[in-house]
């Protein structure tokens, strides 16, 4: 196996991850519950950017904070959804759509040493 045809081959790799990196952590997801009462905004990065509370949601709490971290939860769960929904649940599905529509056999075949070539 040639290593500069691996190198080589890995940059097309490199350069999706990093692009990937790059949207998910601008990318915010915007989780709600309650109404829209409680909203929590989630980078793609599963960075947590914020968390407000509707005055009026406080005020019906009235002290009541199990009910508003119940809220505050929910929303969390809600915005994580929608980044699963983006990005895939588990590794394979992070891997799938990351390179979904790419020519993996034009990324592999310079690392493979032309496996598979006739």
């Amino acid at each position: 196996m040639d290593p500069d045809a691996l190198l080589k081959g890995m940059k097309p790799v490199q350069d999706a991850l990093v692009r990937q990196g790059t949207e998910r952590s601008s990318t915010v997801f915007t989780g709600s519950a309650g109404g829209g009462a409680v909203k929590v905004r989630v980078a793609g990065d599963l960075s947590v950017k914020s968390v407000s509370i509707a005055p009026a949601a406080a005020a019906a709490a009235g002290g009541d904070v199990t009910l508003l971290e119940d809220l505050v939860v929910v929303a969390v769960g809600d915005a994580l959804r929608q980044v699963r929904e983006r990005y895939g649940a588990t590794p394979e599905e992070q891997m799938q759509k990351l390179f979904s529509g790419a020519d993996l056999g034009a990324l592999m075949g310079p690392m493979l040493g032309g496996l598979g070539r006739r």
